[in-house]
């Protein structure tokens, strides 16, 4: 690669590596083989537990041995050399494995959460919000993702247009659309522990058009506990709808639950 470097650039033949690689913006081949290993190991960890590569990265257990029997007489086990494979599938923190679930289905025809640019759309959801009835629960939640790599969600319920009740908290090692996912879980969970209230028509209104997408349809494999747990408490419950609202569109409630999800990162980690 170096010799492939210079007539490109072109440079003397006494040019640091260093150089080349900086003004050629190639990286060195290491990195590039180390980026590959990571996504291969990200790759790994999205595997179900029924894949043939995922039963092979699981750690063998440690055999139990009968005192009054000779090592040499009893069965052997298999090496517990770590394996090339499994060596990769360590670069990364364990975290659960997602499950093989069919496709979600609607009975009926479902509308698309966007149906014009986000100016008219902002526009359609005040003259929506103004519509519903007063005892109408509205949960808007957000989540965000600070500078120093800290996922944090934040929801607030609003009835009538008039704030009644709001959360936050922050996540471990997460991404935006994680947090996206929890803040509409723990506020549909609040709006649901509201006593009589929450026997009213509920809607889940989010900026993360994605996240939308997943808690009313078939979830992601990111988060897919997450999507699975609201999913089943929406069905149970009844009359809950969800829908996407244009972020930072000056609507009160998203501006609300985006204050609250960047607030939410000074918080401790909230644990499962």
């Amino acid at each position: 690669m170096n010799q492939s470097m210079r007539p490109i650039l072109p440079v003397w033949k006494t040019t640091p590596i260093a150089a080349l690689h900086r003004e050629s913006g190639i990286p060195p081949v290491a990195q590039l083989l180390e980026a590959r290993r990571l996504r291969f190991s990200a790759r790994l960890k999205s595997l179900d537990e029924a894949h043939p590569l995922a039963s092979r990265t699981r750690p063998h257990s440690q055999p139990a041995y009968h005192d009054l029997i000779k090592r040499k007489y009893q069965a052997q086990t298999e090496s517990s050399f770590r394996t090339r494979l499994r060596r990769t599938d360590e670069l990364l923190a364990p975290c659960a494995r997602p499950k093989l679930i069919q496709r979600r289905f609607h009975q009926e025809q479902m509308p698309p959460l966007q149906m014009a640019s986000k100016e008219k759309s902002a526009d359609a959801f005040s003259r929506w919000v103004e519509s519903l009835d007063p005892p109408t629960l509205v949960v808007y939640s957000d989540g965000s993702l600070s500078s120093e790599g800290a996922a944090s969600y934040g929801f607030t319920i609003h009835q009538n247009n008039v704030p009644i009740f709001d959360g936050s908290g922050r996540l471990g090692p997460a991404e935006v659309f994680d947090a996206e996912a929890t803040g509409a879980l723990e506020g549909l969970k609040a709006a649901l522990n509201l006593g009589e209230l929450a026997t009213q028509s509920i809607y889940i209104c989010l900026d993360n058009l994605a996240a939308a997408t997943c808690l009313r349809d078939t979830p992601s494999d990111s988060s897919q506990d997450v999507f699975l747990e609201f999913q089943a408490l929406a069905t149970s419950h009844g009359p809950i709808q969800v829908r996407w609202v244009p972020g930072h569109s000056d609507i009160p409630g998203n501006e609300q639950a985006d204050k609250l999800a960047k607030a939410a990162s000074s918080l401790p980690e909230l644990r499962a």
